[in-house]
Parts: structure tokens; C-alpha cells; sequence
């Protein structure tokens, strides 16, 4: 008996020396994950607790607190850094800060990286419970990168809109410039096309794409209102009407928007995003290409248009 006794106390001293010697007294988690999406596009996503929404992988958001759920844990999006985003998390018991950071691998590739730590009871048994909290928590981290991976890993998901870059094709244009003290109508705007439409058909030339608009303010007193259409040669002035020749081949990016001057809004907002976050420089105003034709399609919400942005 006395024997069984022993060998059950070495083992419970051995079980107890493996407690200590393989779970340090700080746990320390983290995760890591190689993304293909520009860090500031992505870090601008991430700081914005209302797009979450977008990608979290657990099942609701406790709107009280503001907190996230996932499996059991809560996770609550504290301030702002320089380089990382601070995260209030709670596993059970367990209560810490993680910290998401985002390192710029290229300029269309970043690396996450979150990372939190707490201490382990000294007391065995809660030890060892801290410690499956610890591997929980792991588990939390990487469906947390995969959600971001799989929301984010395209320019279309982090920007909203299908940005892409293309070559300049049509390069010879005809415009009509105005200044307005107010936004342009629509009657307004396909006045001038009308002009410009009839002019090019004076002089046996041929429209290659769909009429083309800017509107720039630099108060919103007076607004500088710009149409054009692209043609197939070059063409004299006349009057009101220009010429105007865009480098052929030169680097464009176009989206294509659905909706009306809202939504074509938000849309440049999102492209000037991606032209700072891309260190792109642009030597030319950008256009609207009115695919639709808005004096027909009265609603607004069905107009499509394209926005060109010349870059270098």
C-alpha cells in the first residue's frame, strides 16, 4: 500500500512539475497572416467599428456594450494607434487587451499580427484552466484573420467598388467648359452634349464612347462644369467647343457605379482613397462616363457610370 502511495505522490509531483514547467506564468498568444490588401485601405476598414459588420465571424454584436461575440468570447474595439488597432477581450474569467497590427509588406500585401498576454495562476488547477483559455483564444485569432483575409483580400471588398487600372484608349477628345453657380441639371448637361453631338456630326467624325462629365468646386459658390466626348481624330476648335488630346496608353483607373450623384460620390471618395493608399499621382482631371442615358432613365438609382482617373 504504502508503495502505491509513493508512486501516486512521484506522479503527482511529475504531473505538477509539467504543469509548471511546459505553462509559463505569462501566456502569450498570438497570430499571423499574410493578406494581399494595401495596409492603409485595410487599417481604414478595421478602425471603423460600424465595419465590422462586414466581416466578423461570430454569431451577433452585443449592441450595449458594443462588443463582439465569437464562440463564447467577447471582443470590444477600444482606440485607435498609429500602427494597430487596441481590442478589449474577454474569455470566460480571463480579461486583456490584444493588439492588432498591420505591417505594409508591399503596397497591395500587409501582415496581420494580433497578439495578448495575461498571467497564469500560480495555483495548479487554475493554471491549467488559463491555458485552455489560451488555446480558445488562438483559435478566436485565426478565425478573426481568416473573416479579414476573406472580406478584404480584393480591391472590389476593400474599397466597395471594382477599381481597376487600364490603359488610356480613347485619347482625342472634344469638350464644352461652363462655370455654373450652382450643380449642373441634367437638362443643363445634355445641352451641351447636344452641342457637342451636333459639331462632331458637322464635321464627319465619329463619337468612340459615351459623353463624358466633370464638375469641380473649390468653394461650392461657383462650379466649373466640364463635358466631352471622345472621338476618332482630332478636331478643330470652334468656338465654345475644344480640343483636347489624353496621352494614349497612359495608366487609367475606372469603376463603374450604379446610382445617382450620391452614390457617384462615394465612389470618388473611394477611388482618391485608393489613389493615396497606392501612391498614385493624377496629371489629369477625372471624367464620368454617363453610360446611361439620364434624360431617358429618369431614375437615378438605375444610372450607370463609369469614373476614369488618369494616374501616373
Amino acid at each position: 500500500m504504502k508503495k502505491w502511495i509513493l508512486i501516486s505522490l512521484v506522479l503527482l509531483a511529475l504531473a505538477l512539475g509539467a504543469i509548471y514547467l511546459f505553462i509559463p506564468s505569462k501566456l502569450k498568444i498570438s497570430q499571423n497572416l499574410r493578406i494581399e490588401a494595401n495596409k492603409e485601405g485595410l487599417y481604414r476598414k478595421l478602425s471603423q467599428p460600424a465595419s465590422w459588420a462586414e466581416w466578423w465571424p461570430g454569431s451577433k454584436t452585443m449592441e450595449a456594450t458594443g462588443a463582439w461575440e465569437l464562440d463564447g468570447g467577447l471582443f470590444q474595439p477600444l482606440e485607435q494607434k498609429m500602427l494597430s488597432l487596441s481590442i478589449l477581450l474577454k474569455e470566460g474569467s480571463v480579461e486583456t487587451t490584444a493588439e492588432l497590427t498591420l505591417i505594409a509588406i508591399k503596397t497591395d500585401s500587409s501582415l496581420l499580427h494580433i497578439e495578448t498576454s495575461f498571467p497564469a495562476s500560480n495555483n495548479p488547477f487554475s493554471r491549467v484552466a488559463a491555458y485552455l483559455k489560451a488555446v480558445k483564444i488562438k483559435k478566436h485569432f485565426a478565425s478573426m484573420l481568416q473573416a479579414i483575409n476573406k472580406n478584404y483580400s480584393s480591391v472590389a471588398k476593400l474599397y466597395g467598388y471594382d477599381i481597376r487600372k487600364e490603359k488610356v484608349v480613347d485619347s482625342n477628345l472634344v469638350f464644352i467648359a461652363t462655370q455654373l453657380k450652382s450643380l449642373p441639371s441634367t437638362e443643363q448637361v445634355y445641352t451641351m452634349v447636344k452641342k457637342l453631338k451636333d459639331y462632331i456630326l458637322s464635321q464627319k467624325a465619329g463619337a468612340t464612347g459615351n459623353p463624358m462629365l466633370n464638375v469641380f468646386t473649390r468653394d461650392s459658390l461657383l462650379f466649373d462644369v466640364r463635358v466631352a466626348i471622345p472621338v476618332d481624330r482630332r478636331l478643330p476648335d470652334a468656338g465654345e467647343i475644344h480640343y483636347k488630346w489624353m496621352l494614349g496608353g497612359g495608366n487609367i483607373l475606372i469603376t463603374e457605379v450604379k446610382g445617382g450623384p450620391e452614390e457617384i460620390k462615394k465612389a470618388y471618395n473611394q477611388v482618391n482613397h485608393y489613389i493615396t493608399d497606392y501612391k498614385r499621382l493624377a496629371p489629369a482631371i477625372p471624367f464620368e462616363s454617363m453610360v446611361t442615358d439620364r434624360t431617358v432613365e429618369k431614375d437615378s438609382n438605375q444610372w450607370i457610370t463609369r469614373i476614369y482617373y488618369p494616374v501616373i
